[in-house]
């Protein structure tokens, strides 16, 4: 009797698993794909070209290695990809 009860916990519990983890992976995609929209969205690009260009104004009066990283990841911010690249590509040229 015992083992009967644990047979059916266990197929329980495995059809549980399988079933809640087919409702995360969509939920998980759906979150995927919202924070993509965001994130190549015209408001997003516009605000992290302005913070990047309030911050490079701000540097000076940083110490000049500080300045040097702060610079280079304010010109990073800038040159992101805009919203009309697809998803895995840059619109930067390469030297």
């Amino acid at each position: 009797m015992k083992a009967k009860t644990v047979l059916v916990a266990a197929v329980a519990g495995g059809i549980g698993y399988v079933l809640g983890t087919r409702a995360g992976r969509e939920k998980y995609e759906q979150l995927k794909a919202r924070a993509n929209d965001l994130a190549h969205s015209q408001q997003a690009q516009d605000a992290a070209a302005k913070v990047a260009a309030e911050v490079k104004k701000n540097t000076g009066s940083l110490p000049d290695p500080i300045a040097n990283v702060v610079n280079s990841a304010a010109d990073a911010v800038a040159e992101a990809p805009k919203p009309d690249a697809a998803p895995g590509t840059t619109s930067a040229t390469s030297a």
